[in-house]
């Protein structure tokens, strides 16, 4: 299954598919973006997940200058173009990520409906 248009663009995920981001979310990866002077066009957010942390499974989250591979579903939210490996995406299908802003609980947070489990980092889980 194949999350492209035809065009080769990348779209919205399917309803419990994919990986979607909140507004804050994508606010701060394209702050992000721009400190590091990636180019807005050709930068991809990696979204994944592999075995390790203190819960089975532990949440990546990258930059891709390459873009999506036969291997990958590719989606477009708030002009962010993002890539989920789709082994991930089984681990992950309808997962959202968000921004906590905080002066105590700054960073990315996901919330996996498919995960069982999760540690008090937040950064690993059990599916």
């Amino acid at each position: 299954m194949s999350e492209q248009r035809q065009d080769g663009q990348p779209t919205a995920p399917k309803p419990g598919r994919g990986v979607t981001l909140t507004e804050r979310a994508a606010k701060e990866i394209r702050r992000v973006i721009g400190e590091q002077k990636f180019d807005p066009e050709n930068t991809w957010v990696r979204i994944g997940a592999k075995g390790g942390g203190c819960s089975g499974f532990t949440y990546v989250l990258d930059f891709d200058q390459q873009g999506p591979t036969e291997f990958d579903l590719s989606f477009e939210q708030h002009g962010i173009k993002i890539v989920v490996d789709k082994k991930s995406e089984f681990f992950m299908g309808g997962t959202e990520l968000d921004f906590n802003d905080g002066l105590l609980d700054r960073g990315f947070v996901f919330k996996n409906p498919q995960a069982s489990g999760t540690c008090g980092c937040g950064t690993s889980f059990s599916a």
